[in-house]
């Protein structure tokens, strides 16, 4: 009578035979061609869809990265149990310490690992498909135009003054809110978030010209600076 198959038999034939799977040099080359092409579109998608105001090339050239590498690892996953499983133990004391200030970045993420993933899994013309459907996605919803662009104006004045040029403030701009007060040496520095009327921005002029103001600046509201 055959003998019983030991535990160690069933994992072997259920798990670790059918998790191996037949990756040649053609599939691997054709797979991270097409992982760094759909990275490239990620990059192009991130530069046009762009809002802020200083543009990162740094976590433009990382949204390529990991989406190329993220397309390694499912490959090493995929063709070899036992490297899969030395792996998670390598990217297990990872830990990813830098601050997402734009939440639109935190999708840029998203976007390049779930591509990547597709890529790794052989998924290669969903992943296409996916990374172009997004991209044309993201590219419209940065194009709608919003109800009223902010700004965060700054003005250097004398304490003495300090009381005309908010009201001149309020008077020339659409609304307007202080968002902090400091005094630095003799003048209070305002910081006021402001809508402009129709865009337009030359009561600057005026406002610079203003008794016991120093200096004024005015910059654009992106989430990032206050």
């Amino acid at each position: 009578m055959q003998s019983l198959t030991s535990f160690s038999d069933v994992f072997k034939n259920s798990f670790i035979e059918n998790f191996t799977s037949d990756l040649t040099i053609g599939k691997f080359i054709l797979t991270m061609v097409v992982s760094i092409l759909i990275g490239l579109l990620i990059c192009v998608v991130y530069r046009i869809s762009y809002r802020g105001v200083l543009f990162s090339r740094a976590f433009c050239v990382s949204l390529l990265a990991m989406n190329v590498i993220t397309t390694l690892i499912l490959l090493t996953i995929t063709s070899n149990v036992v490297l899969s499983l030395g792996m998670v133990g390598a990217l297990s004391i990872i830990r990813f310490r830098t601050a997402i200030k734009d939440p639109l970045d935190i999708v840029f993420l998203y976007y390049a690992i779930c591509a990547g993933i597709m890529c790794g899994a052989q998924l290669l013309g969903l992943a296409a498909i996916g990374a172009v459907i997004v991209g044309v996605i993201l590219i419209v919803a940065s194009r709608l135009p919003s109800a009223a662009d902010s700004y965060i104006l700054m003005v250097n004045v004398n304490p003495e003054d300090e009381e005309p040029v908010v009201k001149y403030i309020e008077k020339s701009t659409k609304r307007s809110k202080l968002k902090s007060k400091a005094l630095v040496e003799n003048t209070v520095e305002l910081s006021m978030e402001v809508t402009l009327i129709a865009g337009s921005t030359k009561f600057l002029n005026k406002l610079n010209a203003y008794p016991g103001v120093s200096s004024v600046t005015l910059v654009k509201n992106t989430g990032e600076y206050i």
